[in-house]
C-alpha cells in the first residue's frame, strides 16, 4: 500500500512539473527579430517599433530598444545600474550576466514603489539590436519572470 500511495504521489509530481513546462509559450517581437518564452495566458498590450508590452495578472513585461549605441558588453553591468535608477528603482540587487543565443546581457533586481522587477539590457552579438527588458511581477512570481528573462533569443 505505501509502494502505490509513494507512485501515486511520484506520478503527480510528474503531472505537475510537465504541466508547468507545457504552460510555456513562445512570444516573439519580429520588429527587433527577438523572441521569448512566457507562460500561457499572456496578452500583448503594445506591440509596435518602440515597444513590446504584454502580461498576465502577475507578470508585465515591457521591452524597448536601447538608444544608446555606446554601451558595449564591457560596461554593461554598469549601463543596467543606471538604467534602473533612471527608470527610478530602488533597492537594486542581484546583478547578475547572462549569455544566451545570440545575446549577451546583464539583470539587476529592483524594487519601485514596493513592486519588484527585473531590469535587464541585451545586446546581440550578430546585428545592432540592442534591448531594455523589464518584467515586473508579484511576490511569489519572481521564478516565473527569471524564466522570462533566460528565454530569449535572436533571430532573423
Amino acid at each position: 500500500m505505501k509502494s502505490l500511495i509513494s507512485i501515486s504521489a511520484a506520478l503527480c509530481g510528474l503531472l505537475l512539473t510537465s504541466s508547468s513546462l507545457i504552460a510555456q509559450v513562445d512570444m516573439v517581437w519580429d520588429t527587433h527579430g527577438a523572441g521569448f518564452k512566457v507562460p500561457r495566458g499572456f496578452v500583448i498590450e503594445t506591440n509596435n517599433e518602440e515597444e513590446f508590452s504584454a502580461g498576465n495578472d502577475n507578470l508585465y513585461l515591457t521591452i524597448t530598444p536601447i538608444q544608446d549605441e555606446t554601451v558595449n558588453e564591457d560596461d554593461l553591468a554598469d549601463a543596467v545600474g543606471i538604467m534602473a535608477k533612471e527608470l527610478d528603482y530602488d533597492l537594486i540587487t542581484d546583478g547578475d550576466a547572462v549569455e544566451m543565443d545570440d545575446f549577451v546581457g546583464y539583470y539587476v533586481r529592483g524594487v519601485k514603489d514596493g513592486v519588484s522587477a527585473i531590469v535587464m539590457a541585451l545586446l546581440d552579438t550578430e546585428s545592432s539590436t540592442n534591448l531594455l527588458v523589464v518584467v515586473v511581477y508579484a511576490d511569489g512570481f519572481e521564478d516565473e519572470a527569471l524564466m522570462i528573462v533566460n528565454s530569449f533569443y535572436a533571430y532573423d
